[in-house]
């Protein structure tokens, strides 16, 4: 499994202009990120699709992007997948197109999607948009989400570029600090050109306007992308982690004290390993002996 280490930014759109797109790319590059998402839409609402038909879109190929920034990023394909009713799995399971991508996102448009976003849907972040950036939250679905290892996602691009959806995604993100006290949160840019691109120590400072702690803040540009890519690269191939930790002063009932192994033995020692049990000598325990306190009259 790969070690994904670095500043991470999980959503960036991909663009018609491989030029624009290659800007931004070298823009995160020059910033200091080190793992990057290109994110693809899919709208099961608007496109349910048909039985014969894949209608999850093909992952788009990111060879040539890497090549012209000589390997210092990891490119990565991420879908996102807008849906209100859970048949939605219908289609997943049987894509062959989704298997491709190494990120699964939703956005569920209803209450109950959130649910079953929550508690069956096999995807690794739960994003939004503005039609439902006012979508009811649970606070029991949020922490089996959780428990699921699911990362809640904000989006801080479009909170500069409009006014309208910066209250949006402030009032999205002080949802997440009031239902799950931000855990499992992930700050991304959904940046659609160079401009709208943040150094990842001004990322930690928006999260701090995001309702996020600092240490939170650094966690969800840092620490919270990398368990996220882990637990993405189990989920597609099948395989659990497992974390090994070294305990010092650990004490084995096998082992020898040290005492046992830097005391000598002796030949009589050495001789009563060999002997058989006739020989062995029985020694009785020594017979306990009262004193008699004489009490002179």
């Amino acid at each position: 499994m790969n070690k994904f280490t670095g500043f991470c930014d999980l959503c960036i759109p991909l663009s018609s202009s491989n030029k624009d797109m290659l800007e931004t790319l070298k823009e995160l590059q020059e910033l200091g990120y080190k793992n990057v998402a290109i994110e693809q839409i899919y709208d099961h609402i608007n496109n349910p699709g048909e039985k014969n038909n894949d209608p999850i879109p093909a992952a788009a190929d990111l060879s040539q992007f890497s090549k012209s920034l000589k390997g210092h990023l990891r490119l990565l394909n991420r879908l996102t997948i807008i849906y209100a009713e859970a048949s939605v799995t219908l289609i997943t399971n049987r894509s062959a197109n989704m298997r491709q991508y190494n990120l699964v996102s939703v956005i569920p448009a209803t209450e109950d999607a959130f649910q079953h976003a929550c508690q069956t849907m096999p995807c690794d972040i739960i994003s939004y948009n503005l039609d439902t950036v006012r979508g009811k939250l649970s606070r029991k679905y949020y922490f089996l989400a959780v428990s699921r290892n699911i990362m809640f996602e904000i989006k801080y691009a479009p909170a500069i570029a409009s006014s309208n959806d910066r209250k949006g995604t402030i009032s999205r993100a002080h949802r997440y600090h009031s239902y799950g006290k931000s855990k499992n949160v992930i700050i991304s840019s959904e940046a659609r050109h160079r401009f709208q691109v943040r150094g990842p120590y001004d990322v930690a400072n928006l999260g701090l306007i995001f309702g996020l702690s600092e240490e939170q803040s650094k966690y969800a540009i840092l620490g919270a992308p990398r368990k996220l890519l882990i637990a993405a690269e189990a989920r597609r191939h099948g395989k659990a982690g497992l974390v090994v930790t070294y305990r010092q002063n650990a004490i084995d009932s096998d082992d020898y004290s040290e005492s046992e192994i830097e005391e000598p033995s002796t030949d009589d020692e050495e001789e009563s390993d060999g002997n058989d049990s006739d020989h062995l000598q029985t020694e009785e325990p020594p017979s306990k002996i009262a004193k008699l306190d004489m009490i002179n009259c």
